[in-house]
């Protein structure tokens, strides 16, 4: 009789341990998370990733409504820039291509808002770093190679075939990942699990030099020392990490002002021409066009476009086909000008500086280390914005992030602990 009830007894148990982990917060998280940036990655997933990840936000949604409540309480005013894209429609050149962009990226947007709000962002990083982490070794263990347009050494890309530094964008955040992946593991005296991380972060570091992106490099250099000294002073007092904070803007301040100095050191370490690529005579086009509109733009997303005979011309000077809507001016605060003008530039300076404000007083006040990982991504992003277009974009795995970031800034501080 025993014999014949336990194998039934067996598979209840099974099922129950199975629902249980279908059902636990922190579980949902972390394959929320992982799904929704796994469908962003690639760019060979195309219509079908961006289907996937608006299914999969509406999913975690309905699954966290008490969440999405407290991710837009909590975060509202970091929806300025979004804001100002959807109402860019009433005033653009194509309206119903700005609308449609512009939807996208505030749901794109409100995702990552809405994986902030998670009760263990532990568990949201160690889920992100699975992702970025896995695509990054396998990418480079694939080793798939092509021209880098310079006609030097082939560019290693990614296995979903996006551009070098989209790919190299990738590459740079798994190894800010697996850094804070180590932290964790040596925190909690997990040898293995630490031995494993650190060849993680070397063979994503020798991916991104593989995917010979000059841009991508320097931003590695400055966000992987600045996260080394956040874990270094996370069990600081708050006044030796007040005065790091005093230090570190100090020296962003200078860097801003001697910049051109900085990228010049940059272009003879890279061996890159003066003109970046052909980056300025697109800056010198763009003046031309923030000119004639200054303050509005063009409208969201309306420059890169088919309609445009303007973007053709750059296409054909640039021998690029003319569907190739994922080209830009490669400066965020330059693409933002000419698609929402000052106005725009305005709100999305605001809300980059609210963001690093907001994980510098968390990390001041606690011992986040998540509020460290956050703050070096923050970094890595911003240290392209000049040569690369770092703005809030449809469907995409930075905006995701990016926003993740900023609403972890916004969580209530409660006390000093692991946050």
């Amino acid at each position: 009789m025993t014999g014949a009830t336990l194998p039934r007894y067996q598979g209840q148990a099974g099922r129950s341990r199975l629902a249980a982990l279908c059902a636990d917060r922190n579980w949902q998280d972390g394959v929320f998370a992982a799904l929704m940036l796994l469908s962003r990655i690639p760019a060979n997933l195309g219509t079908a990733g961006g289907l996937a990840f608006l299914l999969l936000a509406g999913l975690y949604t309905l699954l966290r409504l008490e969440q999405a409540g407290l991710a837009l309480r909590r975060c509202w005013p970091l929806l300025v820039y979004p804001a100002v894209a959807l109402l860019s429609a009433s005033w653009a050149d194509f309206p119903e291509l700005t609308l449609r962009a512009a939807v996208q990226m505030t749901v794109t947007a409100y995702a990552g808002l809405l994986l902030s709000q998670a009760q263990r962002p532990r568990t949201v990083l160690l889920a992100l770093l699975a992702v970025y982490g896995g695509y990054t070794v396998a990418s480079w263990l694939a080793g798939n190679t092509r021209a880098d347009g310079l006609g030097e050494a082939p560019a290693l890309f990614g296995l979903g075939g996006e551009a070098k530094n989209y790919f190299a964008d990738t590459t740079g955040t798994a190894v800010l990942l697996a850094l804070a992946g180590l932290a964790m593991m040596l925190e909690r005296r997990a040898w293995a699990w630490s031995a494993a991380l650190a060849i993680v972060a070397a063979i994503c570091v020798m991916a991104t030099l593989a995917a010979r992106s000059a841009g991508a490099v320097a931003a590695l250099l400055s966000s992987g020392a600045l996260l080394a000294a956040l874990l270094l002073l996370r069990q600081a007092s708050p006044a030796a990490k007040l005065l790091f904070v005093i230090a570190l803007v100090t020296a962003l301040v200078l860097g801003a002002l001697f910049f051109d100095q900085l990228l010049a050191l940059v272009q003879q370490a890279s061996n890159k021409d003066e003109g970046l690529t052909g980056r300025g005579y697109l800056w010198y086009r763009a003046a031309f066009y923030t000119a004639e509109r200054p303050w509005l733009g063009v409208g969201y997303f309306g420059f890169w476009t088919a309609q445009n005979p303007e973007a053709i011309g750059l296409w054909r000077y640039f021998d690029v086909r003319q569907e190739g809507t994922a080209f830009s001016f490669h400066n965020g605060y330059i693409q933002t000008w000419v698609e929402t003008g000052l106005i725009g530039v305005a709100a999305l300076v605001l809300t980059w500086a609210a963001t690093a404000a907001l994980l510098l007083r968390r990390f001041v006040i606690t011992r986040s280390l998540p509020a460290c990982f956050w703050l070096a991504y923050l970094a890595h992003e911003m240290a392209k914005t000049p040569v690369e277009p770092i703005r809030p974009s449809a469907l995409v795995a930075p905006t995701i992030m990016m926003f993740a970031a900023a609403g972890f800034g916004c969580l209530p501080v409660l006390r000093p602990g692991r946050q």
